[in-house]
């Protein structure tokens, strides 16, 4: 990977994606499971030709960056994932400049955009990506991710697939009905015909709910940063 893709934050390779032109808004990538794959290097690249310079979290620090396994690799708890999320905004900050940041995050992603969310005041906007959300916490999950969500003071917006074989409909409408309880706003996409993990999944359905939901998640996204 070329040494200008890549930012050093505590020690640990991340995934940098800049804008052309100097630019004082970013965002910061929380990636699914199989961590900073070429899914969310091309997702970084085009927010990145958009004018949002983006940088993609590495939550396998042990791992080289992108590598696949075969066994899944120990995640942060969801204390220090905060806590390294953070991190990341302070020297999106420093080093690159930022002055306003939003956060997306996909599957194991979209749960920690969740909590970060509620934790991370600096957050202009937070795109959820079929959150992975179980009914009961996972080994290593301290935080119930719903009740979390009701303390996130920015725009939220959620994107569910109809056929989420992971976060059921019961905990979807939970979040949905918490989220909109707040004073701030909130957007839902629902994709009936959509699987988890639509947007790097194959499938007719997955490719067409892809197709329709990645401009509008760019647009919410500049929305409250540009």
């Amino acid at each position: 990977m070329p040494s200008d893709k890549i930012i050093e934050i505590g020690g640990v390779p991340h995934y940098l994606a800049r804008a052309a032109a100097p630019a004082t808004a970013g965002v910061l990538l929380l990636p699914h499971v199989g961590g900073v794959d070429e899914f969310v290097r091309e997702f970084a690249d085009g927010l990145a030709e958009r004018g949002l310079t983006s940088v993609a979290w590495n939550p396998y620090p042990d791992l080289p960056m992108g590598a696949s396994f075969t066994e899944r690799p120990k995640r942060p708890t969801d204390a220090a994932a905060v806590r390294l999320m953070s991190g990341c905004i302070d020297a999106m900050e420093s080093e690159l400049g930022i002055t306003r940041v939003a956060t997306i995050g996909f599957c194991m992603g979209g749960r920690y955009a969740l909590l970060f969310g509620a934790h991370e005041p600096r957050l202009r906007a937070i795109v959820a990506c079929y959150p992975s959300i179980p009914v009961k916490l996972n080994p290593g999950q301290d935080v119930e991710p719903v009740t979390a969500a009701a303390s996130v003071a920015c725009p939220v917006q959620v994107v569910y697939p109809g056929k989420d074989q992971v976060t059921s409909r019961p905990v979807f409408e939970k979040l949905q009905t918490t989220l909109q309880a707040r004073s701030a706003e909130t957007s839902i996409q629902f994709y009936p015909e959509a699987d988890h993990g639509f947007m790097h999944t194959d499938g007719e359905h997955n490719a067409a709910a892809s197709e329709r939901a990645r401009p509008q998640i760019v647009a919410f996204l500049e929305t409250y940063l540009t």
